[in-house]
């Protein structure tokens, strides 16, 4: 494991922030409406593209909206809805969709057992459970990546790989994607996408 990766994995191992408990549930609820139209409805995803965000790690959707609110994330979708976001808005929809159930269907495509295999010594081999479990259900800023739509996961990595999208605290993401292909990277969104949700 590199020293990169050692160092995220002490960040998110240190307990969750206190202003976290100050996040509104219901507010969120109201808040989120206008994501549903994207995010699909209890936040499990139909659009390709798109993630769904039900039973997301808090941390993880807040980070990702601070980068979004301040264009360290390019996204013209999102630019829009974000503009005038609080923090306040940020906590409350973090807690929000991460109070929502992990229940997102299981990819359409079939499991190919070949490309699954695959997918699997490259996510062992570059210790992704670290930061985001064995469950692959994620920790505190390390997002929950099973049973995650596959063709946003492969956007999510090669965006890693560019450095298009920027990693939360040290840049373990966009070194971890670096040395992968285009192959590798459908092979390891093709794993993750094919494994079942683990209940909270």
């Amino acid at each position: 494991m590199t020293l990169r990766m050692i160092t995220l994995a002490a960040i998110l191992s240190l307990p969750a922030v206190s202003c976290l408990a100050a996040a509104d549930i219901a507010a969120g609820q109201e808040k989120a409406k206008p994501c549903l139209v994207c995010h699909g409805e209890h936040g499990v995803s139909s659009m390709p593209g798109i993630p769904s965000l039900a039973g997301q790690q808090d941390q993880f959707l807040q980070w990702q909206l601070v980068f979004f609110r301040t264009g360290r994330r390019p996204n013209p979708m999102m630019a829009p809805l974000i503009a005038n976001i609080t923090d306040q808005d940020i906590r409350d929809l973090g807690a929000y969709f991460h109070s929502l159930p992990y229940t997102t269907a299981i990819s359409d495509d079939s499991p190919n057992p070949e490309m699954a295999e695959k997918g699997k010594l490259i996510v062992e081999q570059h210790h992704c459970a670290a930061c985001h479990k064995n469950d692959f259900r994620g920790e505190r800023a390390a997002a929950a990546l099973a049973d995650q739509r596959q063709d946003y996961l492969v956007k999510a990595l090669t965006d890693y790989r560019s450095a298009a999208r920027p990693s939360t605290g040290v840049a373990a993401m966009s070194e971890a994607a670096s040395g992968l292909t285009d192959d590798d990277i459908v092979a390891v969104s093709h794993y993750l996408a094919t494994l079942p949700p683990v209940k909270k």
